[in-house]
């Protein structure tokens, strides 16, 4: 029989306001859970755990104090039954490869699309209503779906005519160049890739829809406004 589900109680672990209100938010958004408790630094985290029931940890990696790795491993010892998904800049192996020792659930590197961050939070959610409601033992196949299939994500496939390759080109000269000013323009792009204009325009638009940069009218003493793109940080 069925358990009547409840909301899961999610805490959240970021040192900077604005990206805590921006998990906030979209946890709000999304059916069957809800927000129990937000905290700066590791160490906060870990006093905050102690008061607060909690299923999930929306935990960042580098905090003052304690950061993610060494509050997670400080849960892990108090054997907490807790679940982590880590959203953070942290992109070196060392730290991916004690998080994945330390059990994190997902792994979500900044900056990040709402669709990647749902993803993640649904299937989180399917996982665990799926331990929470089964009765009796786990077939192989279902285990499979737990352990091996692992959490892919939405589709990374690029419209028809981009290529990856020249999409990380274009993220390195927005980078580079177009965070040093106020963005860059198609026609800049196209100079820098070899490509037209419109194929330019084409990468950056892609990213802008992918909510990793953003575009602004440029406006001229005469003709059209230039429109000029910059990377979110």
């Amino acid at each position: 029989m069925k358990k009547t589900a409840h909301k899961i109680k999610v805490v959240i672990v970021e040192d900077d306001p604005m990206v805590r209100d921006i998990h906030r938010r979209f946890i709000a958004s999304i059916d069957g859970f809800t927000v129990v408790g937000e905290a700066g630094t590791g160490k906060a985290a870990l006093d905050l755990l102690e008061e607060k029931e909690a299923n999930l940890v929306i935990l960042d990696v580098y905090m003052p104090e304690m950061d993610g790795i060494d509050a997670l491993r400080f849960i892990r010892e108090k054997g907490r039954d807790l679940d982590v998904i880590m959203i953070t800049a942290a992109q070196g192996g060392d730290i991916i490869k004690e998080a994945s020792r330390l059990g994190v659930f997902a792994y979500l590197i900044k900056p990040f699309t709402f669709e990647r961050f749902a993803h993640a939070l649904e299937s989180y959610k399917r996982y665990y209503y799926k331990l929470e409601d089964k009765e009796g033992a786990f077939s192989q196949d279902e285990l499979n779906g737990f352990f091996l299939a692992g959490d892919k994500g939405p589709s990374t496939d690029l419209p028809k005519g981009l290529h990856n390759a020249t999409l990380q080109k274009t993220i390195d000269f927005m980078r580079d160049k177009g965070n040093q000013k106020a963005g860059i323009s198609a026609s800049e792009l196209g100079a820098h890739l070899g490509v037209s204009r419109v194929t330019a325009r084409r990468y950056l638009e892609y990213l802008v829809r992918a909510e990793r940069a953003v575009v602004q009218p440029e406006y001229q003493e005469w003709g059209r406004p230039v429109n000029r793109y910059r990377l979110l940080s």
